[in-house]
C-alpha cells in the first residue's frame, strides 16, 4: 500500500494520521469544505493558501462593510483560524502565499516553484490539493501548481485531492468528483452526526463566504489519489462553473495560460509523453 493508500485507508476508518501532510488550498474556506472532518486528525500537517482571499474588484469587501481589501483579507483569516479552533484543527501550522484572489492563473511558474521549495523543505508523505473540476480558476491553479512542483522533484510526495464543486448539466454539482473511468483509489468518506455539527460549526465561521457554502454539500468528503491531468485542456467538456460568475475568465485562457507555464517550467515535453502513454 503506498503512502497515500495508507492516508487514505486510516482517514476513511476514522483514525489518526501522523505522517506528514501539506493541504495546499486556494482560499481560506476550500479545507473545510473539501476535508474539513478530517483536519484534526492530521496530527503533522501545513495548510497553505494559495490566495489571500479578497478579490482586487473589491466588490466582496465592499459588500461585507470592509473599507479597504486588507481589512477584508484579516477577516477571512480571521475566519479561519475561528474555523480551525472550531474544528479542533488548530494545531495545524498556516502559511498564506498572499497571490490576489482571481489571479492564480498568472502566477502558475512562480507558484510551482514555490511549492516545490515548500515541499523540498517539508517533505511531506502527501500532499492535498483540488481536483482540476473548473470550479474556480484559483482552484484549478492550486491543482496545477501541485502537480507541477512535484513533477520538479525527484522523489514526490503523494498527491491526494479533495473534490469541490463543478459544473455538469447546466447546474452546480458539490462534493463530487467528474464523471471519469480513472481507477485511481479513493474514498466517501459519509460524515456521522458529530462530524457534521462539527463541520457546520467550521462553515459557520465564515460568515463573509455564507453566500457560497449554504450552496454545497457537506455530508460527505470524497478524497482520492490524484489522477494524471492535462492542464493544458479544459477540466471537462462544455460551460465551465466559473465562466458563469461574469468575472472575465475563461477555460481557453485558463488553458493558455497553463501551456506557457508549463513550457517555461521545462514540463511542456513531459506532459507530451504522458499524454502520449495514456
Amino acid at each position: 500500500m503506498s503512502a497515500g493508500e495508507e492516508i487514505l485507508a486510516r482517514l476513511a476508518a476514522r483514525q489518526r494520521v501522523g505522517d506528514r501532510v501539506v493541504v495546499v488550498a486556494a482560499h481560506p474556506d476550500d479545507e473545510t469544505i473539501g476535508l474539513g472532518a478530517q483536519l484534526r486528525r492530521l496530527d503533522d500537517a501545513l495548510l497553505v493558501h494559495v490566495t489571500d482571499g479578497a478579490p482586487r474588484d473589491a466588490h466582496d469587501a465592499a459588500a461585507y462593510g470592509f473599507a479597504t481589501l486588507a481589512d477584508y483579507e484579516a477577516a477571512r483569516r480571521r475566519e479561519l483560524a475561528a474555523a480551525l479552533t472550531k474544528g479542533g484543527a488548530d494545531h495545524l501550522r498556516t502559511l498564506s502565499l498572499g497571490i490576489v484572489d482571481q489571479e492564480a492563473m498568472h502566477h502558475l511558474p512562480s507558484l510551482a516553484r514555490q511549492l516545490r521549495k515548500l515541499f523540498l523543505q517539508e517533505r511531506p508523505q502527501a500532499v492535498v490539493t483540488h481536483a482540476y473540476e473548473g470550479g474556480h480558476p484559483d482552484h484549478d491553479a492550486a491543482a496545477f501548481a501541485v502537480h507541477a512542483a512535484c513533477r520538479l522533484i525527484a522523489e514526490p510526495p503523494a498527491i491526494l485531492e479533495m473534490a469541490l464543486y463543478h459544473r455538469r448539466e447546466g447546474r452546480l454539482v458539490s462534493g463530487e468528483f467528474l464523471p471519469s473511468t480513472a481507477q485511481e483509489p479513493r474514498t466517501a468518506i459519509e460524515l456521522n452526526e458529530e462530524e457534521i455539527r462539527r463541520k457546520q460549526r467550521m462553515i459557520d465561521c465564515f460568515t463573509t463566504q455564507r453566500w457560497l457554502l449554504t450552496q454545497l454539500d457537506s455530508a460527505a468528503e470524497r478524497l482520492r489519489i490524484a489522477p494524471g491531468y492535462d492542464f493544458r485542456t479544459a477540466p471537462h467538456p462544455g460551460e465551465l462553473h466559473y465562466e458563469t460568475l461574469g468575472w472575465g475568465i475563461t477555460g481557453v485562457d485558463w488553458c493558455r495560460n497553463a501551456a506557457a507555464a508549463l513550457a517555461e517550467l521545462g514540463l511542456a515535453e513531459l506532459e507530451r509523453e504522458q499524454r502520449q502513454c495514456r
